[in-house]
């Protein structure tokens, strides 16, 4: 029963763990933004459709109508638009041929064009440039 009955003790173990408390206000942590879920109403998608048939691309019509390039390639297959593939201009074939010989990768080449490292080779194919292997060396095809 003593143990219990020395009260002393415990205001010096109460003083000591105040003193080990920060002294201020404490900060608070900030979150990370929250992914804002958008949901487009019809009218918007038909917007949307007739803009993808009159030129824009995938990535432009993600920037106006804030969602996801995905989400818009869902939408376009869903209302049975037929996606085009944008082949590479005369001038970026040349502009890719010239990474290429250098020495860059399909994939280092391809985002400089904004396209898919197949795309890029598929034109150099085309263009008779000869492939390396995954090490860059001559493939031996």
């Amino acid at each position: 029963m003593g143990h219990w009955s020395n009260l002393s003790y415990q205001g010096e173990r109460i003083q000591a763990l105040v003193e080990m408390a920060p002294s201020g206000l404490i900060e608070p942590k900030s979150r990370t933004t929250k992914q804002i879920h958008r949901r487009l109403r019809p009218t918007e998608i038909g917007e949307l459709v007739a803009r993808y048939k009159g030129g824009a691309t995938v990535y432009e019509l993600a920037d106006q109508f804030k969602i996801h390039r995905d989400t818009v390639s869902r939408l376009l297959e869903r209302h049975g638009v037929t996606r085009r593939g944008r082949p590479l201009s005369p001038a970026q074939i040349e502009h890719a041929i010239a990474l290429y010989v250098s020495g860059q990768s399909l994939a280092r080449v391809a985002p400089q064009l904004e396209c898919d490292p197949g795309t890029v080779r598929l034109a150099l194919l085309k263009a008779g440039v000869p492939m390396r292997d995954s090490h860059g060396r001559k493939r031996s095809d």
